[in-house]
C-alpha cells in the first residue's frame, strides 16, 4: 500500500494529475480538493489509496487524511466503487459528507450529481453508525494541553464524528475545545469551525 507520495505537479487533466516523484511520473485520480492544491511546478503531498484489479491498478489521491478516511468508508459500501466514492468527494468534502451521514440527511446526499436517493440511504444505512457518536467512549475531563473542560454533550459528540474521520482523541478534543471557545455550541457548528483549523 502507498500511504501517500510527495512531488512536483508536472501536469493536471480533468480529474487528476501527475506526480514527478524520483524520476517516476505517477498519475493520480484526484478529489477536487486535492486538485485544487496542486500547482504545476510545486511540490505537494497527496494521500494516496491503490486500487488493484485484472484490467489494471489505479492510485486515487487525497488532501487530506480525513478526507482519505472518508473515501474508504464510502468504498466499504456495496455499489459504490473508486470512481463513485471519488466523485462524491469532488461534490461535498469530508466534513459536510459526514454530517451529512450523521444527520440522516437524504436529500443533501441527492444534490451530488451521480448520486440516487436509494444509494444516499444506503450510505446512511451503512455509514451512519461510523461516523455516529457514541459518548461512553469519551472522556467527560480528557487530557488535553491546557485548562481542563468538563465537555458538553454536544462537544463529545464533535470529538468522536473527528476521531471516526480519523483524528486522533487528543487533536479532536483540541480543535472541538477551541472551537466552543470561538462561540461555537451545536455539534455541526463545532465540527464546521474545527475543519478550518486544519
Amino acid at each position: 500500500m502507498i500511504a501517500f507520495i510527495c512531488g512536483e505537479v508536472v501536469e493536471k487533466f480533468e480529474g487528476g494529475v501527475v506526480l514527478k516523484c524520483n524520476d517516476m511520473g505517477y498519475e493520480l485520480n484526484t478529489t477536487r480538493c486535492a486538485y485544487d492544491k496542486c500547482n504545476i511546478g510545486e511540490t505537494i503531498q497527496l494521500y494516496t489509496y491503490m486500487q488493484v484489479r485484472e484490467d489494471g491498478i489505479s492510485l486515487f489521491a487525497f488532501a487530506t487524511r480525513e478526507e482519505k478516511s472518508m473515501f474508504l468508508r464510502l468504498i466499504s459500501v456495496s455499489g459504490v466503487g473508486c470512481k463513485v466514492a471519488q466523485g462524491i468527494l469532488s461534490s461535498i468534502d469530508a466534513n459536510q459528507l459526514a454530517l451529512a451521514l450523521y444527520n440522516g440527511d437524504v436529500k443533501a446526499l441527492t444534490k451530488v450529481k451521480g448520486l440516487g436517493k436509494k444509494t444516499a440511504e444506503r450510505l446512511i444505512l451503512e455509514l451512519r453508525e461510523k461516523v455516529t457518536p457514541d459518548g461512553e467512549k469519551m472522556p467527560e475531563t480528557p487530557q488535553y494541553t491546557g485548562d481542563e473542560q468538563q465537555l458538553t454533550g454536544a462537544m463529545r459528540d464533535a470529538v468522536s464524528v473527528l476521531v471516526s474521520l480519523g483524528l486522533t482523541e487528543m487533536d479532536a478534543t483540541r480543535r472541538i475545545v477551541a472551537s466552543a471557545q470561538l462561540g461555537a455550541v451545536t455539534t455541526e457548528e463545532l465540527i464546521n469551525m474545527s475543519f478550518r483549523m486544519s
